[in-house]
């Protein structure tokens, strides 16, 4: 199984869990732009040098990319990314500040802005990784812009830490509906806190019994959440699935 790790908070303390990890792997490191990413992957890079890089984008205003964006920041974003060639993070999530606001003020924006995620997903398919929420349906999914018939790498958000044991059945049983499971990973945790700020720690025994669940199924790939949690009690459950 290729396991690899998400990083919101990029610091030097939870870059350097990258030490304990001896396998592959590859690191998503969340910016809010390039030059930062740049530095970020530099540190990373100095303490795993076999590491592979990936951009996550914070967007200006919204944090999160969706058609409730402001269609500015959208262009903004997009153009920039045409500048690097690193793999990226799409987080196709709601707006996190003042997402009422944000709702009726894009609201006339919602198709002109699906249509220009779609674009840029389209022309970058093969760097591309989508995180995506578990709890809604994939056709509500693709309703709200969420999610895109496009062949890239769609991954699952399968955080049971936060989710009520009666929601993690059900996404459990999307997640066995899933056909073509070799263009899915699943994002697994929390193992620390993100940016909400109350996310629940899944504990090491929890993550084994997800990784074993998950590799049931026939999915080949985990992003955990997030590499600032690691400790030697995760890499210990970790390697038993690499």
């Amino acid at each position: 199984m290729i396991i690899e790790f998400y990083e919101e908070f990029p610091d030097k303390e939870n870059l350097e869990k990258l030490k304990l990890i001896k396998f592959p792997t590859k690191i998503f490191i969340a910016s809010k732009s390039i030059k930062e990413f740049q530095e970020y992957e530099k540190i990373a890079k100095s303490y795993k040098k076999d590491l592979e890089v990936a951009y996550w984008p914070i967007v200006k205003n919204s944090y999160w990319i969706s058609p409730f964006a402001n269609h500015k920041d959208l262009i903004e974003l997009f153009n920039n990314l045409e500048k690097i060639k690193n793999p990226l993070l799409i987080d196709l999530e709601f707006p996190l500040a003042k997402r009422w606001k944000m709702y009726f003020k894009n609201i006339f924006c919602f198709r002109k802005n699906k249509k220009l995620i779609k674009k840029f997903l389209k022309n970058n398919k093969k760097r591309i990784t989508t995180a995506e929420y578990s709890h809604i349906f994939s056709r509500i999914r693709k309703i709200l812009g969420l999610s895109y018939d496009i062949n890239y790498e769609k991954s699952i958000m399968f955080y049971t830490s936060i989710r009520s044991t009666k929601l993690n059945k059900k996404i459990k049983n999307n997640l066995k509906k899933i056909k073509n499971k070799k263009d899915y990973s699943i994002s697994l945790g929390t193992i620390a806190i993100g940016i909400l700020g109350n996310e629940k720690i899944l504990s090491p025994e929890n993550l084994e019994k997800d990784l074993k669940f998950v590799k049931q199924q026939g999915f080949g790939k985990v992003i955990i959440f997030r590499l600032g949690g690691i400790n030697k009690d995760y890499v210990q459950v970790l390697e038993k699935f690499i």
